[in-house]
């Protein structure tokens, strides 16, 4: 029923793309921000109950800025599409709270965030939002959407007071995400191309220049990138081409640990990185 559904979306969407263009690509667009948000367990309800949360208005959107902590050393951390803050429970609980400030972003349409829209830009909007409440922050460690993004705020600022970034189960780029629409809308080729028109209207770049191979080629700060060569969600082999643009990056490329990336091995190894 659930694949009928979707494309008989997919059929409506090719079918309006030739008669409405601008109507179709902004129809298409906006259906693919909403947001359908995952709920927390208890201990994640407890855990984010011990931080002190501050919301964060993005252009009418809110996002929701966790924080543990009093250390000197600022970490920022940033879930992906459906997830939230709890996913770096792991991270917090092992981290020493007097030598570190932690934050965790929930993105508009998730977590604790207000709303039910959020978009790459939107997600953009909130990070630099957030950094710019932190102050300097020493490293940004980012799992799938969270890590684009990072990699996104960094080609629209170079400047980004970031020291370092852990980029966990990336898409490969924008373009990546066109792919994964059209395979599961099944939408023509004039439908793409309107929301191509719609997206770029919307994103700070050209979209086809929102990729991470943009991001490591371009930064010089100490990266870590993480992704399990069998992640069925964001492919490994285009992030595996990508990373080797930049001789300097450290990689962790795993198996079995699928999209999710949540084994102790991984932990340890990001907070490796984080803490040294």
């Amino acid at each position: 029923m659930k694949k009928i559904l979707i494309r008989s979306t997919g059929a409506f969407i090719n079918l309006t793309a030739p008669l409405f263009p601008s109507w179709n690509g902004k129809f298409t667009f906006d259906l693919l921000c909403r947001v359908r948000r995952v709920g927390f367990t208890p201990k994640g309800k407890e855990f984010i109950g011990e931080a002190h949360t501050v919301f964060l208005d993005v252009d009418g959107q809110f996002a929701a800025l966790h924080k543990w902590g009093t250390g000197p050393k600022k970490l920022l951390f940033m879930h992906g599409w459906l997830s939230n803050s709890q996913r770096w429970l792991p991270y917090v609980d092992q981290l020493n709270l007097n030598q570190f400030t932690v934050y965790a972003l929930d993105a508009p349409g998730h977590g604790m965030a207000k709303g039910n829209y959020l978009n790459l830009e939107i997600y953009r909007a909130a990070y630099t939002a957030a950094i710019t409440h932190i102050g300097e922050v020493d490293t940004v460690a980012c799992h799938s959407l969270g890590s684009l993004v990072s990699g996104y705020g960094f080609l629209v600022d170079e400047k980004l007071p970031v020291g370092r970034y852990v980029i966990m189960g990336t898409p490969s780029g924008v373009d990546a995400l066109f792919v994964y629409f059209e395979n599961i809308l099944g939408l023509s080729k004039k439908a793409i191309s309107n929301l191509e028109q719609k997206i770029n209207s919307v994103l700070q770049l050209p979209h086809n220049e929102i990729s991470i191979e943009h991001f490591f080629r371009k930064v010089e700060k100490p990266v870590l990138v993480v992704h399990d060569q069998g992640d069925t969600i964001t492919p490994f082999e285009p992030v595996k081409l990508a990373a080797r643009s930049n001789r300097s990056l450290n990689t962790h490329f795993v198996s079995g640990q699928d999209h999710n990336l949540r084994s102790k091995e991984t932990v340890d190894k990001v907070l490796e990185f984080i803490t040294e």
